[in-house]
Formats: structure tokens, sequence, C-alpha cells
């Protein structure tokens, strides 16, 4: 009679714990664990507000990591994972696991994850309390800043957990890394980033967010304080097509590259297929951080599949697969491989506490960590069709993080057209600055080519990340100009000084024919920067440009009227 009293206590005690909590099957909707967390959604942690890091730079899930934080929580059975074991396993073979555990679980953890094919060489234990698994939401923002160190980013979580709202300062303690106070409301899941200074968000939880409850700011202030702390130039503030409470951008889009996008589509009968094609068509009209158009690639969700929400892991893509979906699940895989060729691409099922939802899944539930000693290549490539020149000169930044050691080579692998690829020497100009001049093209040819740079250590980069399975690639403009257009005298040319330039272009010429023409500054994409229109005489000179708006890098100048055209180029420092 005892036991069964004692029995039936528990069973109350264990109601009146969890009275509040919300069902599992909803847990995901609402990225909250009690009720309470949906009315109170504010947390009242003190942040630790500092000044903003030196020349910040927020880096991109897709740049070279080291490995990825996951999450196990207590709870009244143990512990609660929310992803399942195989994919810690296969995280495990080539990068690090960070797992977020109770000093108190770990040795049963231990046991589990090894039986579960775990590489337990490759997982390390971040002995700390949580409250729930989503890490992404709540883990640190990584930054380079300064003299090319890692720091990170902290900022007032949009939830009231303070086990979870602990991590950034406890990671900056466990990685010796400098945290930064930010002092906004935020969540991870409705962040990403191009690693060149453009992020996204959805505006439905980042303006409303901070415009109540003590925070106060437009959207045109929370830019300018994201530009101090992570260095983004380019912040967009988003509708959210999936119209649903939580308003995380990783539930409908991707960063996958620089210039590549991916972009949730649903069937016409869907109450948002309105929505989501605007935004697809939003995307397809952006300029990226390349100069370019951004490539949107979709895969279909019919019934809220969450595709999009997905991890980039150095050269392996981990995509959340729901059960029974064998046709669309293959469909998504599809979508990836085509749009970044040379990785691949996991798919996988969930457990069966934690199922994979359309506005919780895979990415919500992991969280990368960058290398910090990361050898990273910084250029703007030459892309699409350009116009025709003499010469096409690339340029590169090259170095590494921390103590990545110095570099050993960098080189340009290139070929002309379908030929083969070839590997020459890029110079070093001065300090980090590499370059290298593709010379002698013709009309119509097209040049693929990536960069290749190696350090002291044997650490090895290239750009585009993939390189040769996936290279950048431009086009010369074909020959359509009329035949009584050249494009090159024997003896008349044009000229530009000071080379280079910061403030003013000037422009002298020799041995052209008099007329008025009209003058276009080009740059490395093909994209017309700047326009005039002068007159010019066999020895004219003086016409002059502002050139102080325009960012450093190569350009090229072309003057032509009817009947002739003449090129130059000229750096912007």
């Amino acid at each position: 009679m005892k036991n069964v009293i004692l029995s039936v206590i528990a069973i109350l005690c264990v109601s009146v714990i969890f009275a509040q909590e919300i069902p599992q099957e909803l847990r995901g909707k609402y990225h909250a664990l009690r009720w309470e967390e949906l009315s109170s959604q504010k947390n009242t942690r003190d942040l630790i507000v500092t000044n903003p890091p030196e020349n910040p730079r927020s880096i991109a899930e897709f740049e070279p990591n080291q490995g990825v934080i996951v999450a196990a929580p207590s709870s009244f059975f143990g512990v609660s994972f929310g992803v399942p074991y195989s994919l810690i396993a296969e995280l495990s073979q080539e990068d690090t696991v960070y797992l977020i555990c109770a000093s108190s679980n770990q040795s049963s953890v231990s046991a589990t994850l090894q039986n579960n094919g775990v590489n337990m060489n490759h997982l390390k234990f971040v002995s700390h309390s949580i409250d729930s698994y989503w890490c992404r939401d709540y883990s640190p923002w990584f930054i380079e800043y300064g003299d090319k160190q890692v720091g990170m980013i902290d900022y007032v979580y949009n939830r009231p957990r303070p086990n979870d709202d602990e991590i950034t300062n406890y990671f900056g303690s466990y990685f010796d890394k400098p945290v930064f106070g930010m002092n906004v409301v935020h969540t991870g899941g409705n962040y990403m980033t191009d690693g060149l200074g453009v992020a996204a968000s959805c505006s439905a939880s980042l303006d409303v967010e901070n415009s109540e409850d003590g925070y106060t700011y437009t959207p045109a202030q929370l830019d300018t304080i994201f530009k101090n702390y992570l260095g983004i130039t380019n912040y967009m503030h988003l509708d959210d097509p999936l119209n649903d409470y939580i308003a995380h951008i990783d539930c409908w889009g991707k960063f996958i590259d620089v210039d590549k996008v991916v972009i949730t589509r649903v069937p016409t009968s869907n109450s948002q297929y309105a929505a989501y094609e605007a935004m697809a068509d939003y995307w397809a009209n952006q300029t990226s951080s390349y100069g370019n158009k951004y490539k949107v690639y979709r895969t279909y969700s019919p019934n809220s599949q969450p595709y999009s929400n997905s991890l980039i892991l150095n050269k392996k893509v981990y995509l959340a697969f729901p059960n029974n979906d064998a046709t669309n699940n293959a469909n998504a895989k599809a979508v990836y491989e085509e749009a970044m060729p040379g990785y691949e691409v996991i798919g996988f099922t969930p457990i069966s506490s934690a199922p994979w939802e359309g506005t919780d899944a895979l990415h919500c539930r992991t969280h990368e960590v960058p290398r910090f000693d990361m050898l990273r290549i910084a250029h703007y490539p030459i892309l699409d069709t350009v116009e025709y020149a003499e010469s096409y000169t690339i340029t590169a930044d090259i170095y590494t993080l921390g103590n990545g050691g110095a570099i050993t080579s960098a080189e340009v692998f290139f070929k002309i057209d379908d030929g083969e690829y070839i590997s020459e020497a890029m110079t070093n100009v001065s300090g980090d600055e590499y370059s290298f001049t593709f010379e002698g093209l013709q009309h119509g040819q097209k040049v693929s080519y990536y960069i290749k740079a190696e350090t002291e250590f044997g650490q090895v980069q290239t750009h585009p990340y993939i390189g040769e399975t996936d290279p950048h690639v431009f086009v010369v403009e074909p020959d359509g100009n009329p035949s009584t257009i050249s494009l090159a005298t024997e003896n008349g040319y044009i000229k530009c000084f000071p080379n280079p330039a910061t403030e003013v272009l000037y422009f002298i010429s020799n041995n052209v024919d008099e007329g008025r023409y009209s003058v276009e500054i080009i740059n490395q994409q093909g994209a017309v920067v700047k326009t005039l229109v002068t007159d010019a005489s066999s020895k004219w000179e003086g016409a002059c440009v502002d050139i102080s708006d325009l960012s450093a890098g190569l350009y090229f100048v072309r003057m032509y009227n009817a009947n002739n055209a003449y090129t130059c180029k000229f750096m912007r420092q």
C-alpha cells in the first residue's frame, strides 16, 4: 500500500511539474517548451553590453568550419536529443561535435553515443546546464574582427531560458575568445549572412521584438547596430512568406553561397503560394556581393517539408528528411546537388521524440563553429559576360586567422572554353594582396577559374570553396559590333591617371578621331558604374570623373562612339 501511495504522489508531482508544458507536436511550431514562454518571450537576463569590435565581419555558415554544436538538455527521463544519433555519428567522422550537456549526464550520454557509432575522439562535452536543444537560436554568432582574430557576438535571446542564454558567454571562456554584447533582441534561426556584409531576417520578429518592451529601435537604427557589431552593410528585413508564428528565415530560405540562395516552393493551392513566389522573384532581382544577380534554387515542400532547414559543414550538406517521403526527399537532394556541385548531400530522418517540423528541423538544432585558424581567400570574382579588354586582372586578399601560419603558395587554375585546366602562380602585390592577369583573350571565349592557396601548416583552401567542380565563369563579349568599329587602333589609345586612383580619375588620349564620345567605367563583373560624355580631339586631354564613391578594385574604362572604341584599366585604392 505504501508503494502505491508513493507512486500516486510521484505521478501527481510529475503532472504539476509538466502542467504548463507544450505538447511535443506543438513545440517545434513555437520553439517553446511551456505556454508561458509565448506570453513572456523576452529574456530577463541583463546583457553585458560592450563596445563594438574593430572592423567586424560576420562569418558565413558555408565558410571553413572545425565542428558543430548540438545540445542534450536534461529531462525528467534523463536527457533529450533533438537530432538522431546517426547524424551525430556522421558529423563526428571528420569534424568535432561540441555537445552541450550537464556534467551529471555525461557518463550515460557517452555510453549511448559510443554504442551508436559516434567517433568519441571527435566529441567534446561542453559542461553546462541547458534548457532546450534549439542551439541554433542561442549559440554564439562568430565574427572575424581586428587583426584577423575570431570573436563572438552575444545578444538578448528572445526566450526566457536562463541556461540557454548563458551559453555564448560560456563559449567565450570555453574557446578563449572575446564576447561582444550587442543590445538587440534576436535569435539565430532568424539570421543568415553571406560573409561579405549582406544579411537577411524576417522583419516579423526582428523589427517587432525590437520595438517593444524597452527596445524602441527603428529598422534604420537596427541596421546601424548590425553594421557596427557584425559588419553588415546590407541588412534585408523581409516579409515572412510562411506567415507563421515563429518567423524564422531558416524555415523557408538559406544562403548556400555568396550568390546562391535556396527558397521554398509550395503548391499553387497553398494560401501562401503568391508570397513564396514573390520572395523567390525578389531574390532573383537582387544584386549579390559579387555584383551579379542571385541564383535562386527552389525546394518543393507540398506538406511543410523543412528542406531549407539544412546544415552546411565544410564539403557536406545535411538535410532534414521527413519519414515516408522518398520522392520529395530525393527531389530536394537533387536540387542541392545541382546548386552545390562537389558537395556531398546527406539526408537524415528524425527521432520519434523530436520529429522534423516545417518550423523546426535540422538547422534549428545545430550550429557550426568556424575554424579559428581559417585560411581565407577574399575575392570578388569576374562573372557573367564582360566587356572586351586587352587583359583582365583578378585580385584576392589571402591570409589566415589566428595562428594559421604563413601563405606558402597562391595559384589560379583556369581553362579556356572546354580546354584543360592549367595553373599559374599569383603575384604577391603587397601584404595579403595577390593578383593575376588574364591576357590575350578573344571575343566569345569562356574562362573558368578558381584560386587555390596553401599555408605552411598544410591547410589548403580554394575560392569558390569546392574549386574545380564549381568554378567562377566569365565570358568575353562576342564580337557583335559593326565592322566599322575598331576596338584597338595601331596608334590610338586612352590612358588613365593617376593609377592607382582614389578620388578623381583623369583620361588622356592620343591619335583618336575627333568627335563626341561616351565614356563608361566598368567593374570586374561587367556592370557600368559611371558614365559621362565628352568631346575628343587628336590631342585631347583633361576629362575627369569623381570615383570617390567606388569600391576598391580593378575597373575598365571604355571610350566609344559610332565608329571607334578605346579601352584602358585602373585600380581604385
